[in-house]
């Protein structure tokens, strides 16, 4: 009979009905169709001995209608609570380690997946999720250790793909790039993703890092004699033994004195508080960038009658060398977007605007234009900022070089540009020129331009020129708190404070000169209100001849290995200043006092 009811199992049509008898046994009744004729079994479970009954196909039917019309009841499953108990618990401690994790709260997540793992050993997503977080703890041998059991004990090919992934990631960070790369593309072999294929092409360039041009030209004297002219004869640009060339003090100077103004090349507004680019900016010069509400004067309707105005106003002039009140600026004729906050802002602004203005009559420019900008919004901030960077560097340099008149002709550098440091390629590597990414960036700049011959090396030549040289620094709007005082000849005394207005991304001009020192001597002074006068100080006492440095790095607590990592990945150097040799953790870095 036993043997009978297994054979059975095994037939596809075999169904199972739970019921209850009117003796409170558990019956369970197999029903298996096959052919012409229907054999029933029922087995009791009970002492007494296994009874069977051959019924005719008539018996059979009748009784499995009366099954059908019966109602009804629930089957008593026998259930252990404690099993149910614990599996709520695994997920309920699975579900608040993903929270902890994403809340910033590793640790705390760490220490439930170790529990987790300690009941279900064999869950593998959740092993690769304990690795991701050990990977972001800097635990990377033990990561790479997960990934490993994954890698040698999981068949789903998702779960596999991932965990040579962030195993491909953990041996980036130990600069095993060979390693890496390997890892990466068992990945892509089990599922191809784009990200991934980023990945193995950053490892790549790792592996062979793009080689630092510091160019030299014949007319380079004449070119930073020429500079230095603008220094307010504090300081010069000449050659230096750390990168080339850099900037030295002309004369001993005192701790926290000015040492030159210097404007920006060009800029960008980042907008970081609110991280998304914002195209129109309607309250900010498209060329300085000054909020055209640069000052706010606190009760200023009241002030404003006063007899003494005309000399309150003079001498808040005097002392912000900013206009009161609002600017109304000149909007851009064609798209009515850009606005100047003044005729020569817009003089100089045009130039550069023109080419890259929605409002122009050619189809083609605008098409490429949107699809610019439509690429460029998927991305973060600092992506972003970067793409718009190079967008103005390439309608800045638009009519540098060559004949106007000739169809086609290479773009090129100018004489300032030129001369900034940069990267190329190295030979080594099997990735193309240029990224999937950048690929489709570069084919809408090429549309935007498309008079100009852009070739993939100057396009990467102008990235590398932003990714080494680009400053960023927030600007800020002045309100001035106003109060009663008989005292004052005006009526009235003044307090100052700074509103953060934007968040810039700048090429500087003079101070892109400047070498990084991880202990600078010279910072940039806040409030910085447009970036056309942009102040540079010294943060200690000078002596003449003695070389200026600003720091590349922002960061509190930073240790000689996180400053020479960032600086790697950054800017490409290893940094061996003082405070890099004698491996000195810096409390904290800025560019900013």
């Amino acid at each position: 009979m036993l043997n009978r009811l297994q054979s059975l199992k095994k037939n596809q049509n075999l169904i199972k009905i739970y019921f209850n008898n009117s003796n409170n046994y558990n019956i369970t009744r197999y029903f298996c169709t096959s052919g012409s004729e229907s054999e029933f079994f029922s087995t009791r479970n009970s002492k007494d001995a296994i009874k069977s009954t051959i019924r005719t196909k008539e018996d059979i039917e009748e009784e499995i209608r009366g099954f059908q019309n019966a109602p009804q009841i629930k089957p008593k499953i026998p259930v252990d609570p404690a099993s149910l108990h614990l599996s709520y618990s695994i997920q309920n401690a699975i579900q608040k380690a993903y929270d902890e994790f994403m809340n910033g709260k590793p640790e705390e997540a760490l220490k439930r997946y170790y529990w987790v793992l300690s009941h279900t050993p064999t869950d593998y997503a959740v092993r690769i999720q304990r690795a991701t977080v050990l990977e972001s703890l800097s635990r990377l041998d033990d990561a790479i250790i997960d990934c490993n059991t994954v890698i040698k004990n999981s068949t789903e090919g998702e779960i596999l793909s991932e965990a040579f992934v962030i195993k491909g990631i953990c041996l980036v960070r130990k600069e095993k790039y060979n390693e890496a790369i390997v890892a990466f593309e068992k990945s892509l072999v089990l599922i191809h993703n784009p990200k991934v294929v980023e990945l193995k092409r950053e490892a790549e360039m790792m592996l062979y890092p793009d080689t630092v041009i510091v160019p030299t030209h014949e007319d380079d004297y004449e070119f930073f004699s020429s500079l230095s002219s603008t220094l307010m004869g504090n300081a010069i640009v000449k050659k230096s033994p750390i990168h080339g060339r850099g900037i030295f003090a002309t004369r001993d100077i005192d701790e926290e004195e000015l040492l030159f103004e210097a404007p920006s090349l060009l800029s960008i507004s980042t907008n970081l508080a609110k991280h998304k680019y914002e195209k129109h900016d309607d309250e900010h010069c498209n060329n300085c960038h000054l909020s055209l509400q640069p000052v706010e004067l606190q009760n200023d309707k009241e002030i404003s009658k006063s007899k003494e105005f005309p000399k309150i106003e003079e001498t808040l002039n005097r002392m912000t060398n900013l206009p009161l009140g609002s600017i109304s600026g000149v909007c851009c004729p064609n798209c009515n977007e850009a606005i100047f906050c003044s005729s020569e802002c817009e003089s100089q602004g045009m130039s550069r605007h023109k080419l890259i203005c929605s409002g122009t009559p050619s189809n083609v420019h605008t098409n490429f234009l949107n699809k610019f900008y439509h690429d460029i919004s998927k991305l973060d901030d600092e992506e972003r900022t970067e793409y718009l960077l190079m967008l103005q560097i390439f309608s800045l340099q638009y009519t540098t070089g060559g004949d106007p008149d000739e169809p086609l002709r290479s773009m090129q550098m100018d004489q300032f540009l030129k001369r900034l440091v940069h990267t190329e390629p190295s030979k080594n590597q099997k990735t193309s020129y240029l990224s999937r990414k950048d690929m489709k960036i570069y084919q809408s700049i090429k549309g935007i331009f498309s008079n100009r011959e852009i070739t993939q090396e100057i396009y990467h030549r102008v990235k590398s020129i932003i990714r080494l040289n680009a400053v960023a620094f927030p600007t800020s709007r002045i309100k001035i708190l106003s109060e009663k005082n008989p005292m004052d000849e005006l009526g009235y005394s003044f307090d100052f404070q700074e509103i953060p207005s934007q968040q810039l991304a700048s090429i500087l001009m003079q101070a892109s000169f400047f070498n990084h020192s991880c202990e600078p001597n010279v910072f940039i002074a806040t409030p910085v209100v447009n970036d056309k006068s942009i102040r540079f100080c010294t943060r200690r006492p000078i002596k003449k001849g003695e070389e200026l440095f600003i720091s590349y790095l922002d960061g509190e607590k930073l240790t000689t290995e996180k400053r020479r990592m960032t600086l790697k990945e950054t800017h490409s150097f290893i940094c061996n200043c003082q405070a890099c040799a004698s491996r000195k953790t810096i409390d904290f870095l800025s560019i900013l006092d």
